[in-house]
């Protein structure tokens, strides 16, 4: 192993000094941020995670709430349900900004009858890819969670070879041996990404809508 390889990478994948630690990363147990406390974590994980309220449940449920001061020393967990979700979007992991685009059908129209596709516009939502993934990478919840690298695995009776995560295949392997032998990638790690997308109706703060999500998570996170 050279030298080079030996140095540690930064986080922005830049290799770093050689004998020098890289930055850690320091994060405060006792915080609640962006939540003003515990109560209007577990609130907001409550509403929005485990009973998946729609949006107009929500607006029905956290609205009262927010109202209700009277005879009260403490504030409610959120005044409303615009607050619930700006604080909910105002998580600093998963950062990574929405935008979005539409899209319509530019064919040619059957004069009589045209399906009701055919001139309406859609919306597309999107996230950079990329970016996402670095931030899966480096979040350090998932330090212990992911396969870095390639591995064979055998039974323990007759040796024969075992096929279970993706990381376990040929090809997954074959990926390393390319990186390993390219001087430009040196210290560099293989990191695939598998897409999927069905439907599925999206209620939680939407109100029932449908969307057809196009998910990208990294493969080692995903069957590691």
């Amino acid at each position: 192993m050279s030298r080079k390889q030996q140095d540690r990478a930064t986080s922005t994948g830049d290799f770093s000094i050689a004998g020098v630690s890289p930055t850690s990363v320091v994060t405060d147990s006792k915080s609640w941020a962006p939540f003003d406390d515990h109560v209007q974590f577990e609130t907001a994980e409550l509403l929005y995670t485990r009973i998946q309220l729609v949006g107009s449940s929500n607006r029905r449920l956290v609205g009262p709430l927010g109202s209700n001061t009277t005879g009260t020393q403490r504030k409610p967990p959120f005044d409303n349900c615009h607050s619930l979700y700006n604080t909910i979007d105002s998580i600093p992991l998963g950062d990574v900004k929405w935008q979005r685009f539409k899209v319509q059908y530019t064919g040619d129209i059957p004069p009589a009858n045209p399906l009701p596709w055919m001139r309406q516009s859609y919306e597309v939502w999107y996230r950079d890819a990329r970016k996402v993934v670095h931030q899966i990478l480096g979040n350090p919840s998932y330090a212990d969670e992911i396969d870095l690298r390639p591995f064979w695995e055998f039974s323990t009776e007759g040796d024969q070879r075992q096929y279970k995560d993706f990381m376990s295949g040929d090809w997954s392997w074959d990926q390393a041996d390319i990186i390993a032998a390219d001087e430009t990638t040196l210290g560099s790690t293989f990191a695939p990404i598998i897409l999927g997308s069905d439907k599925t109706t999206v209620s939680v703060a939407t109100g029932n809508n449908e969307f057809y999500p196009l998910q990208s998570p990294p493969l080692e996170d995903l069957l590691g």
